[in-house]
């Protein structure tokens, strides 16, 4: 530990990442009077593959944290459906969601947790993380070290870095993977200005893949999509500098490309690769694990944003709850690892059955499309968060 630049002292809770999860933990926390510590590598405003799309079961902690942010939100009331065969259905939502981009919404989050009294480190990403041993709880349970060389002890620690992210002394999910290599889905996504504005969110689904359309702030369009890897192989990722022909030429519906007719793209296209669609682990060794960390939902159910704010929240909760016992962070992650199987385990089987059909053969998207409105409304109520906004003692 040479040539390192210790803090001083030792806070309650150490959180990895800057996002939505990792902040709505640092609010949470400084709510229940824990000191806190949140490190992010990258800085603010910053992109990310996302759908923006701001479930009704998020917005009133948002509402709470960030007011005058939420009220420059797209308004979205329907969702519509459209088929790789051009079969388009319609579906009203039960309440009203919100289109907000990553960049104002990660941005909003990280400025509320600073002026909660969170300590915050913008552009530094965490490279070690260790697990002590030590009888003296004043010595903390855990010791991370940022690339800039500062070492911080904590008495638990929160992973919110994503889905992709390496630490040393943390089982890494990320491999030697490229954007052709090591899975088979990319996702892709830009702003476009002058699309027709709407206030829905639309889902166009095709061979190898499905791009989804919202309203975010300023009368902006988010396009984000989902693609097998066989149509970057198909066509030049030099094709995604002019993103909307791309991903038209790509979908082949008549429908998609007149709703990107004239649109006129507003931002860098960002990318992410690979994506696996599937739950991962809520615990590794002590360590709570939220967000996009403890597994991802697929993007089409809506529910990613809400559900990293409140994994965030809830493992915050948990945190206290083992503090307050006089326990460690080892009871913090068992109080967390049994809420959190009850709030999403149900979300994750239902994705698995609606991704089947969302990805069948065109045939089998008609069908789902014929009865999109009872299916829709289904897929909405049964992939929502479910965890109880107090914890149980597990």
């Amino acid at each position: 530990m040479e040539n390192l630049k210790p803090d001083s002292g030792i806070v309650d809770v150490a959180i990895i990442g800057g996002g939505p999860a990792g902040t709505a933990a640092a609010l949470e926390a400084r709510r229940q009077g824990l000191d806190v510590s949140v490190w992010e590598r990258e800085r603010f405003p910053r992109d990310k593959v996302c759908g923006e799309f701001v479930s009704p079961e998020a917005l009133p902690l948002l509402q709470s944290e960030i007011p005058m942010t939420v009220v420059r939100g797209a308004e979205i009331h329907d969702a519509e459906f459209v088929s790789a065969h051009g079969a388009s259905r319609t579906f009203r939502l039960p309440r009203a969601a919100l289109g907000l981009s990553r960049r104002l919404l990660d941005a909003s989050l990280w400025k509320a947790s600073e002026l909660a009294g969170a300590e915050v480190h913008e552009g530094e990403a965490i490279r070690k993380a260790r697990k002590r041993v030590s009888r003296n709880k004043d010595q903390g349970a855990w010791e991370i070290e940022s690339t800039g060389g500062n070492v911080r002890r904590a008495r638990s620690l929160i992973v919110a870095c994503g889905r992709w992210w390496a630490i040393e002394g943390l089982s890494s999910p990320v491999g030697r993977c490229g954007l052709l290599t090591g899975g088979d889905w990319v996702g892709a996504k830009s702003h476009f200005a002058g699309v027709p504005p709407c206030d829905r969110v639309e889902m166009y689904f095709f061979r190898g893949g499905y791009c989804g359309l919202a309203p975010v702030e300023d009368g902006v369009c988010n396009v984000c999509c989902l693609v097998h890897r066989e149509h970057i192989r198909e066509r030049s990722t030099k094709g995604m500098k002019d993103f909307a022909d791309w991903i038209v030429q790509v979908a082949r519906l008549p429908a998609l490309e007149r709703r990107l007719c004239g649109a006129v793209q507003v931002s860098p296209v960002v990318t992410t690769a690979p994506v696996h669609l599937a739950g991962r682990q809520a615990v590794q060794g002590g360590a709570l694990m939220v967000g996009d960390a403890s597994g991802f939902l697929d993007p089409f159910t809506g529910e990613g944003i809400s559900m990293a704010l409140h994994s965030g929240r809830l493992a915050a909760r948990a945190v206290t709850k083992a503090l307050s016992e006089g326990s460690d962070d080892e009871r913090a992650a068992e109080i967390y690892g049994q809420n959190l199987s009850r709030a999403v385990g149900r979300s994750y089987r239902i994705a698995v059955i609606a991704r089947s059909l969302l990805h069948g053969p065109p045939w089998l998207q008609g069908l789902v499309a014929a009865s999109l409105p009872w299916i829709g409304k289904r897929l909405v109520r049964e992939t929502r968060w479910r965890g109880n906004p107090e914890v149980t003692p597990g």
